[in-house]
């Protein structure tokens, strides 16, 4: 499309814009087919007084657009996604500004967005879990339930999860505005005293015999010195995608911080299959330019010792080293977590040893194994344990590959 000059432009008349403002400005031209094609491409890139100018504007697009029969499949459609975005981002505010009481937030979310199955889940620390309005655990929908789960957080810990039909949330401009207007009801209101963020409730933790989960992203300050400030979004989805997994699997998330990720199970296998849910997650994903991210799990089971600030004791001690001997895409357990399975693991998965190894800061070698699935990275170097190994590892290849067990 030849560019008009400003000589030609200055003889066409008024009826050749489609949008001329109250200061005589013209915008739009549609003065020929080519120039109708490009008004359409770039309307939703004008500044328009108010609505209605830009309804004005719109129709006189359309009426240039079937003069010339041009069907403007795309622009209608375009039309259609920004209408109901407004929409439903206008009667939200409305219907939140009637709110009469805190419980009223799910009712109002389902009328909005027109989805009456949408349930409003508040995260309780001393429940360790999601839970629904009567204050009861929610369990997360399983992947085949067909239900989406939108997250919200506070400072790197979860708040609320929204269940909801996955079409109500599918447009991203709609999704953030829903999002901002839910966080900014709850960050107002205590609803049912379960809202306001608080420490863990270190009594509620599980004692006895138990099965720590930790993972932290590998080269962290390298994405960090890549990705700047959208360094925050990276390392929140890592931690959604940690956070789910853990909690689908019945684990109770008992730190965040940083890069890094402290998870406890009363059982052994479901700290495995989380562990194996999140790296094929994790391992699917892409991220922004194209960068490689990747994180390390490792998984010890033990007798801690519960104390009123938490966990302490040589267990933890040893969870944190077994993490990080492991590279990133990688899944390094104990033996201890080893035996404790006693032949029940999930289908599909196994353990491969990978030695004996004198870790730092603990007196006896740990007998150490990788997690192999479907899905997961299969080899990597060496482990990172900082000191020589008492029985070698099996031979492993340098560069990781998807692992071809089933």
């Amino acid at each position: 499309m030849a560019r008009l000059k400003a000589s030609d432009r200055a003889r066409l008349p008024d009826s050749a814009f489609a949008y001329v403002d109250s200061r005589g400005r013209r915008r739009l031209p549609i003065n020929d087919e080519a120039h109708v094609r490009n008004a359409l491409a770039r309307f939703d890139q004008v500044s328009f007084e108010d609505d209605a100018a830009r309804e004005r504007a719109r129709k006189r697009l359309l009426n240039a657009a079937k003069k010339y029969g041009i069907v403007p499949v795309g622009f209608i459609t375009g039309q259609l996604r920004s209408e109901r975005t407004h929409a439903v981002a206008g009667r939200l505010v409305i219907e939140l500004g009637r709110m009469g009481a805190p419980g009223e937030l799910e009712q109002q979310l389902r009328s909005a967005l027109r989805d009456p199955t949408l349930a409003v889940l508040h995260w309780s620390e001393a429940a360790g879990s999601y839970l629904d309005g009567a204050g009861k655990p929610a369990p997360l929908p399983a992947d085949q339930e067909r239900r989406a789960v939108t997250y919200l957080e506070r400072q790197g810990r979860p708040m609320t999860a929204l269940l909801h039909d996955p079409a109500a949330l599918d447009d991203p401009d709609l999704a953030e505005t829903v999002l901002a207007a839910v966080r900014f009801v709850i960050e107002k209101e205590s609803l049912r005293g379960q809202v306001q963020a608080r420490s863990t409730d270190a009594a509620s933790l599980p004692t006895g015999f138990v099965t720590f989960l930790l993972t932290d992203i590998e080269g962290s300050t390298a994405l960090l010195r890549r990705l700047g400030d959208r360094y925050v979004d990276l390392l929140n989805d890592v931690r959604g995608i940690v956070r789910d997994a853990v909690l689908r699997a019945g684990g109770r998330e008992v730190d965040a911080h940083a890069d890094e990720f402290f998870a406890v199970f009363e059982c052994v296998v479901p700290a495995i299959e989380a562990a194996v849910a999140m790296q094929r997650t994790l391992g699917a994903r892409t991220w922004p330019d194209d960068l490689q991210c990747r994180v390390r799990v490792g998984v010890h089971s033990g007798r801690p010792t519960l104390t009123d600030t938490g966990y302490i004791g040589l267990s933890v001690h040893t969870a944190a080293r077994v993490c990080w001997t492991a590279h990133g895409g990688q899944v390094v357990v104990s033996g201890e977590t080893r035996a404790a399975v006693e032949g029940a693991l999930p289908a599909g998965v196994r353990f491969r040893s990978l030695g004996r190894h004198r870790l730092p800061g603990l007196d006896r070698a740990q007998a150490l194994f990788q997690i192999e699935a479907q899905g997961l990275l299969a080899d990597f170097p060496p482990l990172r344990t900082g000191a020589g190994s008492t029985t070698g590892p099996s031979t492993l290849r340098v560069g990781p590959r998807r692992s071809a067990h089933r």
